[in-house]
């Protein structure tokens, strides 16, 4: 019997897609030369390391702390593999680029907010902690919809736009052909270029958005603030942003648990929590044309031989 298709993540990069699962991780990037580059190896997910990790809400925290240092691996190397020509900067500047726009973002959407806040409930004339904590919350939320529309509308970005948009509609396909092409693989000894094949062409009538994206955890992040710092809200400045920044891996894991749980859930009330990140990633993803789908394609397959070996 069949079983239910095995769910992958994966990121936009240099001309390429990543595609992620428990103990492995796979890369494919298009070449100058238009063919395909691809690259797997082993590495586990928080979840494979310990029990600990597995853990409801801990696990949320490592895997996005994961999710972003594996990504800035594998944005270099795909730049090293899209732009063999260019300066690729050295892992010490990435590192500390990194370093960088994570201070950046802590400012904005820490630092930023729980200082504003105050000042603008004194100028409403408003009081009291739920006001307050929703009134932080509408500028994270504020912030964080003007930062997507301003970022993502950069010419230089929007390739990778319609890769991101690409590894959506690969992971749709393989999420709803899951159980054909095993089949096929079975009957019809098709091997890994077939069902690479198949993917990227039942890819092109799939949705560029999927519920499990990272722009939607981003959201759903913000909305785990408002419930997590409504209850710890300490007077004084520094204490309430040390507090915050404290917190923020504990609002992260839950969000984790709330987007896994919103994926498979179809009732109205997930669909309503759904919403508002599937709209941004209207913004985050572009609608990619075949030769992008052939390599986010060429990534997932590659991933799934390297964790079940499905097609050997």
């Amino acid at each position: 019997m069949v079983q239910e298709a095995p769910s992958y993540g994966g990121q936009a990069v240099m001309e390429g897609v990543v595609m992620r699962g428990p103990k492995y991780v796979s890369l494919s990037v298009r070449k100058p030369q238009g063919d395909v580059a691809s690259m797997t190896r082993r590495s586990l997910a928080p979840s494979q390391r310990s029990a600990f990790m597995r853990l409801p809400v801990a696990r949320g925290a490592f895997a996005f702390w994961d999710s972003l240092t594996l990504g800035v691996e594998m944005l270099v190397k795909s730049a090293e593999i899209a732009a063999p020509d260019e300066a690729i900067p050295s892992r010490t500047a990435v590192n500390l680029g990194v370093a960088l726009g994570i201070v950046v973002a802590v400012g904005l959407f820490i630092l930023l907010p729980a200082a504003a806040a105050p000042y603008l409930m004194t100028v409403l004339r408003v009081q009291g902690r739920f006001l307050a904590s929703l009134m932080e919350t509408s500028l994270r939320l504020i912030i964080l919809f003007s930062y997507i529309g301003l970022v993502f509308r950069m010419r230089e970005i929007q390739r990778v736009l319609e890769y991101h948009g690409a590894e959506h509609k690969v992971i749709w396909a393989w999420e709803r052909n899951y159980r054909d092409i095993m089949e096929k693989v079975r009957r019809e000894r098709w091997d890994a270029g077939n069902v690479a094949e198949y993917l990227a062409v039942e890819a092109k009538r799939e949705s560029r958005l999927h519920p499990r994206c990272g722009t939607s955890f981003l959201f759903i992040v913000v909305l785990c603030t408002w419930v997590v710092f409504l209850f710890v809200t300490p007077p004084g400045m520094l204490a309430r942003v040390g507090i915050r920044l404290l917190l923020l891996p504990v609002a992260a894991g839950m969000s984790y648990e709330v987007l896994k749980v919103s994926a498979d859930r179809d009732s109205l009330i997930w669909r309503l929590i759904r919403a508002p990140g599937m709209a941004l990633q209207s913004l985050t993803t572009r609608e990619p044309d075949q030769g992008e789908l052939e390599v986010a394609a060429d990534s997932l397959v590659h991933l799934v031989e390297a964790e079940r070996g499905a097609f050997r």
